[in-house]
């Protein structure tokens, strides 16, 4: 593990949360959308291009994605995170029934944010053996 790899992550990483919280929060906070479906959203605005700066980035993989030995892996890694997020999302929005919303939203969201967090190094070292242990990409040829 090389300091380059671990910061090209996180910058990455950077990315995604901004892209997945900043759509967390319009659509709770704002829109009045359900926490579970404002984290599917808000997750899938994280993971598209969490995907595509990490492959090309990060793991320095060129060419087109094989589906089963890199997209397929990639999604049941952040499915995985996704379930936690909505558990934990539709959990704290069930206890805080009773607060004011903005209390509810800040809260919702702080919560979606440290489900991220708290995955931040699994996922690592999850796409660390994914990428360098997957087979090479397939070269588009024309």
């Amino acid at each position: 593990m090389n300091l380059r790899t671990i910061s090209t992550y996180a910058a990455s990483s950077v990315i995604a949360t901004v892209c997945s919280e900043g759509t967390l929060i319009l659509l709770y906070g704002v829109l009045g959308v359900s926490p579970g479906i404002a984290s599917v959203v808000a997750w899938f605005a994280g993971a598209v291009p969490n995907f595509f700066v990490n492959r090309t980035w990060t793991w320095q993989r060129r060419g087109r994605p094989s589906f089963r030995g890199e997209i397929v892996p990639y999604v049941a890694i952040v499915l995985m995170t996704l379930v936690i997020a909505i558990a934990a999302t539709h959990t704290v929005d069930h206890l805080l029934a009773d607060s004011g919303a903005e209390v509810r939203t800040t809260v919702v969201a702080v919560t979606y944010f440290g489900v991220y967090v708290l995955m931040f190094l699994v996922r690592f070292f999850l796409f660390k053996r994914l990428y360098t242990s997957s087979r090479p990409t397939q070269e588009v040829t024309t």
